[in-house]
């Protein structure tokens, strides 16, 4: 049996349809309406938050609005993810998301209560860090190859920290160790200060810092630099060779850092928002701040932060899933 329904309603109900179907094209027109909010997950003061800060200055000016930072620390970051995807996938409440909270966290905190490459959306990519291999000045140890030779004739006799079991820096050494076929013993600390003050001390051997914190030493003769974890050798250290100078592959982007919304964000507000990563990294102001941050600019389309959480997923499991980093 076939049902006519009035014209009137019929076109009442066409109407509706329209109206509501062009409604989020006007919205994200109007984007943004009001203030955005980037989440991070470290406190204030910190080289990631400054990195927040000197981003959401450039995005306020090419959106036209404000953009606020909220810092939300604790828990690995668990706290400020579960924050962004309370809220609405609008593109007005974004992650400053990096390699901690995308790709390691899963072997720390399990089960995860939420999935990197599922609950977000990339906005892109923004810096990354570089790592320093070092080592006291009183070790002995001059380069990477003298590192190796003790590690393989005292299997692990030759201790390594971190600035906490499954931190970054804990991890890219396990995984840098095995890739080179040797075995050390991690000792974590508190942080990477506690861990610096155990090198210089001669409590344990070798540790990965980021730059910031290695190079003050490094200049004042305390520390050895043995290894470069970046793309290119630093200008400050330019003798000190990176891994693939030394023949060892996948570590050129180790600590890096991007914005995410949560998925379901329209397409069309993606893009907007990607526009402000194309302003940060053309900016020589910001280029110039990120250089005294220690920080290399990384750039690439939007879809390049969750290609990046893949690959280093795929890249790290085997190794990771065998740690036992549970932080529970």
């Amino acid at each position: 049996m076939t049902i006519t329904l009035p014209r009137r309603q019929v076109l009442g109900a066409l109407g509706g349809t329209l109206a509501a179907s062009a409604l989020p094209a006007w919205a994200q027109a109007k984007f943004p309406s009001r203030p955005v909010k980037l989440v991070i997950s470290q406190a204030p003061g910190g080289s990631s938050d400054g990195i927040a800060r000197l981003w959401a200055d450039t995005a306020s000016k090419v959106l036209g609005g404000p953009v606020v930072v909220e810092n939300k620390p604790g828990a690995g970051g668990l706290i400020a993810a579960q924050q962004v995807l309370s809220q609405p996938a609008d593109g007005y409440t974004l992650f400053f998301a990096g390699v901690s909270q995308m790709v390691l966290n899963r072997y720390v905190y399990q089960p995860l209560p939420y999935d990197p490459e599922k609950d977000f959306v990339g906005i892109g990519m923004l810096t990354t860090v570089p790592f320093v291999l070092a080592t006291s000045a009183d070790s002995g140890i001059k380069n990477f190859d003298q590192l190796l030779e003790r590690a393989r004739k005292q299997p692990g006799k030759i201790n390594f920290g971190s600035a906490g079991k499954g931190n970054s820096t804990h991890l890219v050494v396990e995984l840098l160790q095995k890739q080179v076929g040797i075995e050390m013993t991690h000792i974590p600390y508190r942080g990477e200060a506690d861990g610096l003050t155990a090198v210089l001390g001669g409590q344990i051997d070798v540790m990965a810092f980021v730059l910031g914190t290695a190079l003050p030493q490094v200049t004042a003769g305390k520390l050895v630099p043995l290894m470069v974890l970046a793309p290119e050798r630093v200008s400050e250290m330019a003798n000190v060779p990176t891994a693939a100078d030394l023949g060892i592959q996948g570590f050129e982007h180790m600590g890096w850092t991007g914005l995410v919304a949560k998925a379901g964000t329209p397409p069309a507000i993606v893009e907007k928002l990607h526009r402000t990563l194309t302003a940060f990294h053309a900016d020589p102001a910001v280029l110039a701040r990120l250089r005294a941050l220690y920080a290399l600019p990384m750039s690439g389309p939007s879809s390049q932060l969750l290609e990046v959480t893949r690959r280093d997923n795929a890249r790290w499991r085997p190794v990771l899933s065998a740690l036992n980093l549970s932080a529970k």
